[in-house]
């Protein structure tokens, strides 16, 4: 019997933009933190923490919820 595997959910545009300009959750790889989702597009989101703008290509997007 082969394992199972499950892919994990797909961060895109269409389902980020309900979100805009509400704070968010984001978790990558990397990080994890809590934001401001700005701008949203095919490829990528950009989001404001703590006064910074972060630019995220959506495939590096693990997760981003409602905070």
């Amino acid at each position: 019997m082969s394992p199972t595997v499950i892919d994990r959910p797909v961060v895109t545009a269409s389902v980020l933009r309900p979100l805009l300009g509400d704070s968010v959750v984001v978790r990558t790889a990397s990080a994890l933190w809590r934001g401001t989702l700005l701008s949203c597009v095919k490829d990528s989101a950009w989001f404001i923490v703590d006064d910074i703008d972060v630019v995220v290509p959506l495939d590096h997007l693990l997760s981003v919820r409602a905070a």
